[in-house]
Parts: C-alpha cells; sequence; structure tokens
C-alpha cells in the first residue's frame, strides 16, 4: 500500500471508529426506518409491490435521504478542528487531500448503514408481504422485480453521497457548531427546493419545455429523480422512457459529490490564510 493509501485508511479507520461509538446515529436508523416505515404503510404501495413502494417513497426520499446525510457530515470536519485533533493529525506525513477522503469514505459507510438499511429492510419487507399476484399489474404492462427496488436504493445511495460530500465542504467553512448548523440547513434547503424553484421559474419566465431534462439533472435531487423515473418507474411502464439523460444524472451527482470534497479540503488547507488576509484588510480598514 503507498503512502496516500496509508493516510486514507488510517483517517477511514480512525473516522469509521468515531461513527460507531456515537450513539445518535444509531437513533437516526431507526427513526428512518420508522419514517419510511410509516410512510409506507400509510400509503399502501408497499402491499402492492415494489414499483408502487418506490413511488410512494420518491417524495418523502428527496427530503429525508438530505436530512440524514447532512447530519451525518456536517460536524465531520468542524469536530476535530474544534478539538485541536486536526492541528495534531496535521504533524503527521497526512496531507489535507488524504484526510478529507478518509473522512468522507468512513462518513459514506455510515450513510449505508443509517440510510441503505432502513431501506434495505423495508424492501425486504414489501418482498415478504405484497399480494403474490402483484408481479404483473392489472392496470398497466408493467412487471415489478425486487431489481427494480435494488437500483432505487443505489440512487438513494447516490443522492445520499452527494449530500455528505456537501454537509463535509459545510463543517469546512463553518467556524463553530452554530454556523454549521446554520450552513447545513441551508445547503439542506437550497438543495430540495432550489433546483425545482429554478426551473419553475426559467419556465414561467418562458423557457421550452424541451430544455427540462437537461436542466433536471443538474441538482443532485433533479437527477435522482429523473434517474429513478429512467430506470425504476419508467422500465416498469415504459420501456423507451425519455425522463432524463443517464450520463449527465449520474454526472451531476458524482460532480456535487467531488465539489463537496474539494471545497473542503480547499477550506482546511487554505482557511488559516483567508482568515489572516480577512484581518488584515480589517486592521488596514480601522487604521
Amino acid at each position: 500500500m503507498t503512502g496516500p493509501l496509508i493516510g486514507v485508511a488510517t483517517v477511514f479507520r480512525r473516522e469509521l471508529a468515531t461513527v460507531v461509538r456515537t450513539p445518535g446515529y444509531g437513533v437516526l436508523a431507526v427513526g428512518l426506518l420508522a419514517a419510511v416505515g410509516g410512510l409506507l404503510a400509510a400509503g399502501g404501495g408497499g402491499a402492492t409491490g415494489f414499483v408502487p413502494a418506490i413511488v410512494d417513497l420518491l417524495l418523502p426520499t428527496e427530503a429525508l435521504v438530505p436530512l440524514a446525510a447532512v447530519v451525518l457530515g456536517y460536524r465531520s470536519l468542524l469536530a476535530d478542528g474544534a478539538s485541536g485533533e486536526l492541528a495534531v493529525i496535521r504533524t503527521y506525513p497526512v496531507r489535507v487531500g488524504e484526510y478529507v477522503a478518509g473522512v468522507l469514505l468512513a462518513r459514506t459507510v455510515a450513510l449505508v448503514g443509517v440510510v441503505g438499511a432502513p431501506y434495505a429492510a423495508v424492501g425486504v419487507g414489501v418482498w415478504l408481504t405484497a399480494a403474490p399476484d402483484t408481479g404483473i399489474f392489472a392496470t398497466h404492462t408493467g412487471i415489478d422485480s425486487p431489481l427494480l427496488y435494488l437500483r432505487f436504493l443505489a440512487f438513494v445511495l447516490l443522492l445520499g453521497a452527494a449530500y455528505v460530500s456537501l454537509a463535509a465542504a459545510v463543517s469546512a467553512l463553518a467556524a463553530n457548531r452554530r454556523s454549521a448548523i446554520a450552513l447545513g440547513v441551508l445547503a439542506l434547503v437550497a438543495g430540495v427546493l432550489g433546483g425545482d424553484l429554478l426551473l419553475l421559474r426559467s419556465l414561467g419566465a418562458g423557457a421550452s419545455p424541451a430544455t427540462i431534462p437537461g436542466s433536471l439533472a443538474l441538482t443532485p435531487n433533479g437527477a435522482f429523480r429523473g434517474l429513478v423515473f429512467e430506470h425504476v418507474i419508467g422500465v416498469a411502464f415504459a420501456p423507451e422512457g425519455e425522463f432524463i439523460e443517464t450520463g449527465r444524472a449520474v454526472g451531476s451527482l458524482v460532480g456535487w459529490t467531488l465539489l463537496g470534497a474539494v471545497v473542503a479540503g480547499t477550506a482546511l488547507a487554505y482557511g488559516s490564510q483567508v482568515d489572516a488576509a480577512i484581518e488584515r484588510v480589517r486592521s488596514g480598514i480601522g487604521d
């Protein structure tokens, strides 16, 4: 194993141990399971099959998964800086990029447990309890399949990974826990609602409806929604669906994930220089 990989692996193990020792994340997973299971029971789709269950869960997922991801990531880099542990870590041969990569990998693994496990449990519940004659829908020609739910779960984790990375960037930019919470809430609201509001505004200003698929893929939630319609719901009902361009949507989710990592690394690497420059400007104005 090369030097950079050793640094990433060391930080990864340390961060994963921190996550495991934090009981709040277990409570978060249980709460998410209760919320998703309750919503599915209220909607009734789980008794019909996988695709109806996904339809019931799609809209709540666009809010619940980003919320859980932000909770996982909003203090991931702030805590070490506030406690002074980051300064100690920097004395070892661990670069900022390795540190950020290790933390994000650990938080992404935590995401699989906190978000992926509840959704997987709900999928197993649908598999065990759905009516046996719902393999083919009575009112449609669509065919139900657990593979479609696995696709949905993969897209859920992609969405969550993007928000974990963005939340980590927030934690690197925040000065304290209160500002991290404020910035995390802002990022959550902007991600969940901002893309749709901007799309509606552009359509109201006269933009062509033909631009919707391309514009939809630019935001994490829009890309997630488009992928679910294209490769899960659309496959069941209309094999030739054209809800979104798959490459652009996946690239958008990966791009947001990388953007969060780059912002976090840049903030940690150059944050002190930026703060010093701002302080010099303030001193010059005061003089």
